[in-house]
């Protein structure tokens, strides 16, 4: 089973694991948020258009993320843009799959080239969730990893 797993596999998988752990993201990021993935949009290579549902308890974090209201839950949509080479999109984000993401809100001043912003044709808001791969932060959730972030919400950042 092993001898056609593709080269550089085991490069990819650990350049998508960021070293970063809960309380770190926690305080580089300006959301935090765990959800459930509604949809993905693939819209090119390594650019994503992840929609999640939230509930209220899974929003630790928000600033300035736009959240749309959806009955029990709230919309939230992220950009993800992965700039490895790899096979698998890192980070996966699988659709019925609950998550934790932690990373950036997309502002007109954060500029993204025009090429991004030709491809995305208003898809993307001001306020809207933005994922790098060096640095944000996703995994699955689990009770553990939910009480790291818990944790951090009332740490001191640095």
């Amino acid at each position: 089973m092993g001898e056609d797993a593709e080269p550089g596999a085991e490069t990819c998988a650990r350049a998508c694991r960021a070293d970063l752990d809960e309380r770190e993201s926690y305080c580089a990021s300006e959301f935090a948020l765990n959800g459930i993935v509604h949809d993905v949009d693939v819209l090119g290579t390594g650019i994503r258009l992840v929609t999640l549902l939230v509930d209220r308890d899974g929003l630790y974090k928000m600033n300035r993320l736009y959240i749309t209201p959806d009955g029990f839950f709230f919309r939230v949509h992220i950009l993800a843009l992965d700039s490895s080479s790899c096979n698998k999109p890192c980070p996966e984000f699988k659709p019925g799959s609950r998550y934790i993401v932690m990373g950036h809100i997309y502002h007109k001043r954060r500029q993204l080239p025009t090429a991004l912003l030709q491809i995305l044709r208003g898809r993307l808001r001001p306020g809207d969730g933005l994922l790098r791969s060096s640095s944000s932060y996703v995994k699955r959730f689990n009770r553990k990893r939910d009480g790291q972030v818990q944790g951090a919400i009332h740490a001191q950042c640095i």
